[in-house]
């Protein structure tokens, strides 16, 4: 293996590694940040895409930030480029996340909501395995006037109803 090690591409391969140990010692010093939590929202809220993917990996990476900044998760994950990334960074910390908090949240996001709206949110709550709410949702859903979005409770129903509480 040693041999393998020396030859084409060494070089490039001990910068990636320099550039590693560069972003890990960065991110130790925010997380050291007072006002890191501003910082994260700054960030999320912003314009920059290569800000919210730094914040994001941040959050998945310390994860005790993310009730701070749960509301801001929830609006990504309606964003289809976004959505998964901001799942993950909920899923991470869900245990530390007040599910009543949650699922409040995405509620008030599906008053008026679409189709697409409720299947990224259904999504996100399967994601993070927020059973008791993906239910709730669920049956808003199906209760719905709107024949697409009685289609997407249908169908996480059928996908996910023997999870459900």
């Amino acid at each position: 293996m040693k041999e393998e090690m020396g030859g084409e591409g060494m070089g490039e391969w001990r910068a990636l590694v320099a550039a590693e140990r560069e972003v890990a010692r960065c991110r130790a010093e925010v997380n050291q940040l007072p006002s890191r939590v501003e910082l994260l929202a700054m960030a999320m809220s912003g314009s920059s895409a290569w800000d919210r993917s730094t914040a994001l990996t941040f959050l998945r990476l310390f994860p005790e930030d993310v009730p701070k900044v749960l509301e801001l998760l929830v609006d990504l994950s309606l964003s289809i480029g976004w959505a998964q990334p901001a799942s993950e960074a909920i899923r991470v910390a869900r245990r530390e996340i007040d599910h009543s908090q949650l699922a409040e949240m995405v509620l008030g996001r599906l008053s008026g909501g679409d189709s697409e709206d409720y299947l990224r949110l259904s999504d996100m709550l399967a994601r993070v395995e927020e059973w008791e709410t993906l239910g709730v949702v669920i049956q808003k859903a199906i209760e719905s006037n709107d024949l697409e979005i009685q289609e997407v409770g249908r169908d996480f129903n059928e996908s996910y109803g023997g999870m459900l509480p």
